[in-house]
């Protein structure tokens, strides 16, 4: 019964610790927030949450290879956690090993197939490795699981622009546009696309309509200018 309590009490210690730190790290004070999650660690080395936490404090102060490191422990503690390959694919990622970080999105997306943030995780890796079919995929899946979140839908429309299937470009944009009704770059994207698809009247169109409903943007205007003297 002692025994128990202290292993209890220990477990309680590292959670509160744990706590600690992620207070820290909303807080934006990411070096004490790792000091509260080694100190965690030390008590209780076998709890894969806490060296993901850790990661993402280093993570969030550029510290990659430390990142990494704990994401690699949290999965060796917890290989079922999709989370924990997701944040390992984004550090590989931005440390310029696109195979490894590939591999450890579609991991994630075999553990989870309904996040769509996996998707569009990967659908970036395949867009830097210039497999812009498989990107497109990705992209698509994403929007296909939140179709309200723009950033999908954006990444889907650069990834149509680039292999030049501009119809299709053009319906995204327009559902941006839906979807950001204020978002005067989204129309201007959409007359540069128009515009690139030989349709110039109609860009100009969206450019003088768009500047009635923006009349302050001198971008606008200027694009307008520039658009009726060409």
């Amino acid at each position: 019964m002692p025994e128990d309590f202290i292993i209890t009490s220990k477990t309680e210690q590292a959670d509160d610790l744990n706590e600690r730190g992620i207070s820290f790290f909303n807080l934006g004070r990411y070096p004490d927030a790792i000091k509260e999650f080694t100190k965690a660690i030390k008590i209780v080395g076998n709890d894969a949450d806490y060296y993901y936490n850790r990661g993402l404090a280093y993570y969030s102060m550029k510290m990659l290879e430390k990142a990494r490191d704990d994401y690699l422990q949290a999965i060796k503690l917890f290989p079922e956690h999709a989370d924990y390959h997701n944040a390992l694919g984004s550090v590989q990622e931005d440390m310029g090993a696109l195979e490894d970080s590939l591999n450890s999105f579609s991991k994630a997306i075999e553990l989870e197939n309904d996040v769509p943030d996996y998707y569009y995780n990967r659908g970036n890796v395949y867009m830097k490795m210039g497999k812009h079919s498989e990107a497109l995929a990705d992209f698509s899946q994403a929007v296909k699981l939140n179709d309200a979140d723009q950033i999908f839908l954006y990444r889907r429309y650069l990834a149509l622009l680039d292999m030049k299937r501009y119809e299709e470009a053009l319906s995204d944009i327009d559902a941006l546009i839906r979807l950001i009704p204020g978002s005067i770059q989204y129309r201007i994207m959409k007359a540069d696309l128009l515009s690139e698809m030989g349709k110039r009247e109609m860009a100009l169109q969206i450019l003088k309509e768009s500047s009635e409903m923006f009349p302050d943007s001198d971008e606008l205007k200027s694009r307008i200018m520039k658009m009726s003297g060409d």
